[in-house]
């Protein structure tokens, strides 16, 4: 007490911030002990940098093997009096060792052709003697690269990376090799530059709450980094804040979803002053661009926040977080630019991205096989969005044969491979990190009719849609894929990444389009009704969720700081009329109930919903061009549905892909009454853990709880526990559900105790 007295209050807390010791923090392995109170009486609180890794308690979780050693700042306040310092620490906690325990190495037979370079894959699937199935990467005698010069079987050994086990492969070497083929023209074709939203409904005002966002946006703060990285004036313009800071290595990546979503926003209400901002940000970087061209050590046609210092490491192998994704952000930029020419026919936004095309082509195809597998492998660094998606996008645009190449490209082993194999190994993937590579898959099938692609995809969606997804649709917990069937031990904070719906439902549009059946837009409906449309905030101010918790007792936080999640953000919610609708030759396919219009020129359709009555859907029909109606009969019904035509019962020809069919329906007004009750849907780990749905709708428990509320339910007395009130409101005792999309700060539960 004497020396506190001797001491002012700034002095106390600047003597105890410089000595404050919290041990080595090079190479953390354990749990750290966080003072809280200084040596001098100073009171301390922390903040972290990634709270998954290090948590304000000093709690230590190390990334996983593969995931790469993290450096996280972690930084104490120090207060006393009306005095405070700080003191910021930068510790680096280790990635686990490699204790995978292999049980088996799953068998790999492979097809060659004579006198061809032959590649042997980089990664196979294993299975741990726990009964874990993952992919792995495998080392090669001269790095796997192959030219065979006789026909016959061949037998190759390799070992898995890190260990002394070994891979064997049997290589059939043919003097052909077939490709295998199937048709690319869609069986479908989209409608989405021909519907809009229509009446009123929850994504009407999503829609219209990201439009005033949009209008509000600087469009010279959007460009800061960019004008920054060539040299122009950035025009007083203010900094870019959070992951697009000027300090951030994937600064860059919410100028590109921002284009997107300005051309999406002028897809949906044809708005002049959204194309004029989407034009103003194309030639401004069509400037960048050119002030780029003339710079040292930068390639012709390159397009960035930053200069290619971030693709130099990556080509080295240089980790996430001394590196950030680069050609993740590249794709962003390269998307927004597609978006702009596509949707706001902006003829400027083409020729950037066709320099930049020819730039990542230049870049790519100087490096070798290999190294193009290393650097896809690492986690994060090497994430690189859905580049092949766009390059082929460019290619079906350009026609140039380098922009399919460089597509080709960014095929990864360590995610291709096992699906090939028809082997769900994503446990231990990073979800969004991998699935618009899936996409980027289905675009390439579109592009050359390989069936191969094609087979990827479908499995993919599959694996994931089968056993990887909460009931709303969301996947992932931590952003990560785990095993198969691991939802009810899986819910936390962290769980389904707003990214990865959005991705999912790119994909799942690509595949109905070549097999139009229900089950994909039971999904779809699934995942936009329940985590798109929950995850933005009730106001025009452009925050998304960037996970959904799941667990009991938390709310949705809404983020604005220029997160991927956030960027994906920008685009969501102009999206809801793209799968409403599809046409073909003969019928019009309803697939989503929503309040909108279908207006082709030979076709009118239009939907009438109430919000709080999803099982009655009006549908009025002016014109169909001589077209069925094929109306999808939604998952959730699980009992009869009644269909009246102009007020009169008609049976519909129930069709065996989910659809009934009605003819004759022009100049029409239908009205359709499916079943629709109440239902417990159980976690496949843990049944006695389940959510509660009406329709479409995934209910949530408005509580404060912070443990999981017991409920006396069973799918054979929900009927007499849980009444309906109003406005989709359900009363279980004292507890209250609602629709998840209609909560906006409240606490709740989606998951509960049976």
């Amino acid at each position: 007490m004497e020396r506190k007295l001797k001491m002012t209050d700034l002095e106390i807390v600047q003597k105890d911030r410089d000595s404050l010791y919290i041990g080595n923090i090079r190479t953390v392995e354990f749990d750290l002990n966080l003072p809280v109170k200084g040596e001098n009486g100073s009171e301390i609180t922390w903040e972290t940098g990634h709270d998954r890794i290090i948590s304000t308690q000093g709690k230590v979780t190390r990334p996983k093997y593969g995931m790469g050693s993290r450096t996280v700042p972690l930084t104490a306040t120090l207060r006393y009096g009306k005095e405070k310092a700080v003191r910021v620490f930068e510790v680096r906690v280790l990635e686990e060792e490699n204790k995978i325990q292999i049980d088996k190495v799953f068998p790999v037979r492979l097809e060659a052709e004579k006198g061809k370079v032959f590649y042997l894959p980089t990664a196979v699937v294993i299975q741990t003697k726990e009964g874990r199935v993952l992919p792995h990467l495998v080392e090669w005698e001269n790095l796997g690269e192959r030219i065979y010069e006789n026909t016959g079987i061949v037998q190759e050994h390799g070992k898995i990376a890190g260990t002394q086990v070994e891979v064997p492969v049997t290589v059939e070497v043919k003097d052909c090799v077939e490709i295998q083929k199937m048709s690319q023209i869609p069986k479908v074709q989209e409608t989405d530059k021909n519907t809009v939203l229509f009446g009123e409904s929850f994504f009407e005002k999503a829609q219209g709450w990201s439009e005033e966002f949009l209008l509000s946006v600087n469009d010279d703060q959007m460009l800061y980094n960019f004008r920054a990285a060539c040299g122009l004036d950035t025009k007083g313009a203010p900094e870019m804040i959070g992951w697009d800071a000027p300090d951030s290595n994937l600064r860059g990546h919410t100028t590109g979803h921002y284009l997107s979503g300005l051309a999406l926003c002028y897809r949906a209400g044809k708005k002049e002053e959204i194309r004029k901002k989407a034009v103003y940000m194309c030639d401004s970087l069509k400037e960048c661009q050119e002030a780029f061209s003339r710079m040292e050590n930068i390639q012709e046609g390159f397009l960035s926040g930053y200069d290619e210092t971030q693709f130099d490491l990556l080509e080295k192998y240089v980790r996430y977080p001394e590196i950030w994704a680069p050609y993740y952000t590249l794709h962003k930029i390269f998307a927004g630019l597609l978006d702009c020419w596509e949707y706001a026919e902006i003829p400027q936004a083409l020729e950037i991205a066709d320099k930049l095309g020819d730039w990542v082509y230049n870049r790519l195809s100087r490096l070798p096989h290999h190294v193009l597998m290393k650097m896809w492998s690492l986690y994060i660094a090497g994430e690189f969005g859905g580049m092949n998606d766009v390059m082929a996008r460019l290619y079906g645009i350009t026609g140039k044969e380098i922009h399919l190449k460089a597509s080709r490209m960014f095929d990864n082993d360590k995610l291709f491979f096992p699906l090939s194999q028809k082997i769900d190994a994503l446990d231990t993937l990073h979800a969004n990190q991998h699935i618009p590579q899936i996409i980027g898959c289905m675009k390439l099938f579109e592009v050359t009719g390989e069936k191969r692609y094609y087979d990827i995809s479908r499995f993919f969606w599959e694996s994931v849609t089968k056993d990887h997804i909460y009931a709303i649709g969301g996947t992932g917990e931590g952003e990560m894929f785990h095993g198969p069937e691991e939802i009810g031990s899986l819910l936390s904070k962290n769980t389904a990444e707003s990214c990865a719906s959005y991705n999912m439902l790119k994909l799942t549009k690509e595949l109905f389009k070549y097999e139009p059946v229900s089950s994909y837009m039971d999904y779809y409906e699934r995942t936009m009704f329940n985590h798109i449309a929950s995850s933005c905030e009730h106001a025009p101010t452009g925050a998304s969720t960037y996970f959904m918790p799941l667990a009991p007792g938390f709310h949705k936080e809404f983020d604005d700081e220029n997160s991927c999640c956030h960027g994906t953000g920008l685009e969501s919610h102009f999206k809801y009329t793209e799968a409403i609708y599809f046409t073909d030759r003969n019928s019009i396919y309803v697939n989503l109930f929503i309040p909108s219009v279908l207006n082709l020129e030979d076709i009118e359709v239009r939907q009438e919903i109430s919000p709080f009555l999803p099982e009655q859907v009006k549908i009025f029909v002016k014109r169909t061009g001589n077209r069925d109606l094929k109306i999808r009969i939604p998952y959730w019904c699980k009992g009869d549905y009644q269909i009246k035509l102009n007020g009169e019962k008609v049976e519909a020809e129930k069709l065996s892909d989910g659809y009934c069919k009605i003819s004759g329906v022009e100049n029409s007004e239908i009205e359709l009454a499916f079943s629709c009750t109440l239902r417990l849907e159980r976690t496949p780990d843990k049944p006695e853990v389940a959510a509660l749905c009406y329709g479409p709708y995934v209910l949530a428990a408005l509580t404060e709880e912070e443990d999981f509320l017991h409920l006396c339910l069973t799918e054979e007395n929900l009927e007499n526990m849980v009444r309906k009130e109003e406005n989709l409101h359900f009363i279980c005792g004292k507890t209250v559900f609602v629709p998840l999309y209609s909560i906006c700060h409240e606490r709740y539960q989606v998951y509960f105790k049976i």
